[in-house]
């Protein structure tokens, strides 16, 4: 028999146009319901990336089949601008101002978009799932603060690997306490070390002349509420102050943060003024429309003076 009330605030979900069903709402009681992720619910999705690269969904899982998804999935850039204007429309509603699976790949064909480190992670664990690939999700530390990064392991063959559509990494890295890892990518090296004192793997990247420290997991995999407490203190990050946007190209890594831009090879860096040609360089690097561009500056406007009226609020109150 099913659950009336559970019935009534389905329909009700469906009418406020919530995220039924991919982000799952879950009855409690008889007037609360919690937001959670899984990523079995996300076919329609994988089905939208499945068709677009021409994944069959038939074959079965082994290193060259993820090696086909992660060099597929990379052509999604990293970029905060349909985050920014997502947090402008809907606010605090955090039901809304997710994007999931389904929203991601569909912005990528129509608008070239792709998304940040959680609503990437998050799609690409759908995908990964949905080809027969165990999965998790990793959270990261990095120089700014705990639980802000977050990544994949995938299990294979008895063997774990990092997958990081974050840092658009298109090769997954086996994980071995007992020895660091070497890996190449176009525009740098990655290398993969255990810390036996703190238990957690370090990651760095480096090139021919520098080496860097990226961040910090431990293997431990994060439950789904727990990763969705950290997707939704992301939108309240200092990452939300400023548009950014990274793509792998050939032989280079392109980075754009505010009106500046930077290109990674391995042998170094090179810094590009973009302020006199901001929306032409974004569109011509990745294909995103100057209009999107001028819509997301527009919202990062408004968000920040109303993150600054909030703040002056707040601080009134206290003072009272």
């Amino acid at each position: 028999m099913r659950n009336h009330a559970f019935e009534v605030k389905k329909k009700v979900c469906m009418r406020k146009r919530l995220l039924w069903p991919y982000a799952m709402p879950i009855l409690h009681g008889e007037d609360d319901m919690a937001l959670i992720l899984d990523p079995k619910h996300h076919d329609a999705g994988v089905r939208l990336f499945g068709r677009h690269y021409d994944i069959s969904s038939r074959r079965q899982p082994g290193l060259e089949l993820l090696r086909q998804i992660l060099s597929g999935f990379s052509h999604l850039p990293y970029e905060n601008l349909s985050k920014i204007i997502k947090f402008h429309r809907y606010g605090e509603n955090e039901e809304q101002r997710l994007r999931l699976p389904e929203e991601v790949m569909e912005d990528h064909l129509r608008l070239r978009l792709g998304g940040t480190c959680f609503s990437l992670t998050f799609c690409l664990q759908s995908i990964l799932m949905h080809y027969g690939f165990p999965a998790y999700v990793v959270m990261g530390d990095m120089k700014t603060g705990r639980n802000i990064h977050c990544a994949i392991v995938v299990m294979l063959d008895d063997v774990k690997y990092l997958v990081d559509p974050g840092y658009l990494l298109r090769q997954p890295m086996a994980l071995d306490p007992n020895q660091p890892r070497l890996y190449h990518t176009e525009f740098a090296g990655v290398e993969l070390r255990f810390d036996w004192q703190t238990e957690t793997h370090e990651v760095f990247t480096f090139n021919r002349q520098e080496m860097k420290w990226r961040y910090r997991f431990a293997d431990r995999p994060a439950p789904p509420d727990e990763f969705l407490q950290h997707w939704q203190a992301s939108f309240h990050r200092n990452s939300m102050n400023g548009l950014c946007l990274t793509c792998a190209a050939e032989n280079e890594l392109i980075f754009i943060h505010k009106d500046f831009m930077r290109l990674t090879t391995l042998d170094g860096k090179r810094n590009v003024p973009i302020k006199r040609s901001y929306h032409a360089t974004i569109q011509q690097l990745f294909g995103i429309a100057p209009e999107y561009v001028e819509q997301a500056l527009s919202a990062l406007r408004e968000n920040l003076a109303r993150e600054k009226v909030g703040q002056t609020a707040s601080s009134v109150k206290n003072q009272i």
